[in-house]
């Protein structure tokens, strides 16, 4: 009987200790567990947080960028494609540039029968640029488009021996013009504050030339006016010939 109380007591003893064993196992499997989910909730909260900072890095570029942009379009092209220029008479906004042939008048024929008849030499076509802009006077006085244009733009043409500038020939356009009302505004006065949509023409341009529209005080606008060639409209104007003969 003694032996069988060891060996039941021995037994028992055995139970508890694993059991106490596997208790042990579990519950560091559990702390195991939670400090794995810490980890895991740790790295994600770290993860969000440099989204965050990326996302915010990014706005900051854009916001950068778009800063530029709208720089860069204060003076010279803007966005939407316009010239726009801010001199010392005014704010100018360019909004199509045309080539235009002005021309010559007709002289009135006096009969001389006394005077020997001369042969006058015919009088060519003048172009011209015509340039339709708004502007706007921030001057403290009033002043006309035309003036404030002068002041503060010019027309140059390049050339290998240097730089010539156009005249103003605003005044120079037939009366008739599609655009003569807008000619007529360029010589009305505009008050400080307010605007004006106005056209004036410069000349006579040499079509075989670079022709550019410049501020005169600063080096800002500089801004190629596109012109179709004589000779180039000349050989248009033969093979449009030649091909309605061939008709």
């Amino acid at each position: 009987m003694s032996l069988k109380k060891y060996l039941l007591a021995g037994g028992l003893s055995t139970v508890l200790i694993l059991g106490a064993c596997n208790g042990d196992d579990t519950a560091t499997e559990e702390e195991t567990d939670d400090s794995a989910t810490e980890e895991t909730d740790d790295t994600a909260t770290d993860d969000a947080a440099d989204d965050e900072e990326e996302e915010d890095a990014e706005e900051d570029t854009d916001t950068e960028d778009d800063s530029s942009a709208d720089d860069e379009s204060a003076d010279g092209e803007s966005s939407d494609g316009e010239i726009t220029y801010s001199g010392e008479y005014g704010d100018f906004t360019v909004a199509s540039f045309e080539q235009y042939t002005l021309e010559p008048e007709e002289a009135e024929e006096e009969e001389d029968d006394e005077e020997e008849e001369e042969e006058e030499e015919e009088a060519e076509p003048t172009e011209l640029v015509l340039i339709e802009y708004e502007f706007t006077n921030n001057s403290d006085v009033p002043t006309t488009p035309e003036e404030a244009f002068g002041l503060d733009l010019a027309v140059r043409q390049m050339a290998e021996t240097g730089e010539s500038t156009l005249e103003n020939l605003t005044m120079d356009l037939p009366e008739d013009h599609e655009s003569a009302d807008l000619a007529a505004q360029s010589v009305e006065l505009v008050e400080p504050g307010e605007s004006a949509t106005a056209l004036v023409a410069y000349g006579p341009v040499d079509t075989s030339l670079e022709t550019e529209l410049q501020s005169r005080n600063d080096e800002e606008l500089n801004e190629t006016i596109e012109l179709e060639d004589d000779s180039e409209a000349a050989d248009d104007e033969e093979e449009e010939d030649e091909e309605e003969s061939e008709e």
